[in-house]
């Protein structure tokens, strides 16, 4: 009888501990565990008058946060790199440089990279612009220092160089 009632002790305390294990896990650290999407890509989805054929979706598209973690979900996106911009123009405007271009249609806005070299590395970008013409104020008028211009268009991606441009300033000396 006393090794009966020890099994059932033993037993009652192994289910009690476990079932407090299972809990804990499921329901610690402020996560919600409760739902979840299983999301897949290609194929025929159709309902009502509309289809739409090989397209990858994930409904729960956005910022999913729970104590001290984040996930971005979202969409892949194709490669959509724009083109380059094509002959663009520099001109003097008083003491500023002003860089003309022709938009380009899948553009949302220009990287202008500048340097004191021709045939700089773009790395850096000086300035952004979403509009043709650009000033630089004051880059004209010191003979010491000539700078030199590209761009390249921006949409997700950002385009391959322009054709580079520069600006050069000459001191006159009279009697020369």
């Amino acid at each position: 009888m006393q090794n009966k009632r020890t099994l059932i002790m033993i037993s009652l305390l192994l289910l009690l501990s476990t079932g407090a294990v299972v809990t804990w896990a499921q329901t610690g650290g402020g996560y919600d565990l409760t739902w979840h999407t299983l999301d897949s890509g290609g194929g025929l989805s159709s309902g009502g008058d509309y289809s739409i054929n090989s397209t990858i979706g994930q409904p729960d598209a956005g910022t999913l946060s729970g104590g001290d973690y984040s996930l971005q979900g979202g969409f892949w996106h194709a490669n959509c790199v724009p083109p380059a911009v094509v002959n663009p123009t520099i001109a003097l405007s008083n003491n500023d440089v002003e860089l003309s271009w022709l938009p380009v249609n899948q553009a949302d806005s220009y990287n202008i990279y500048r340097d004191t070299v021709p045939y700089f590395v773009a790395a850096a970008v000086y300035q952004n612009s979403t509009t043709s013409p650009w000033l630089d104020p004051g880059a004209v008028g010191n003979p010491a220092l000539n700078y030199f211009y590209l761009m390249r268009s921006v949409s997700c991606g950002e385009s391959g160089n322009s054709q580079r441009s520069g600006e050069f300033d000459f001191a006159l000396v009279p009697g020369s």
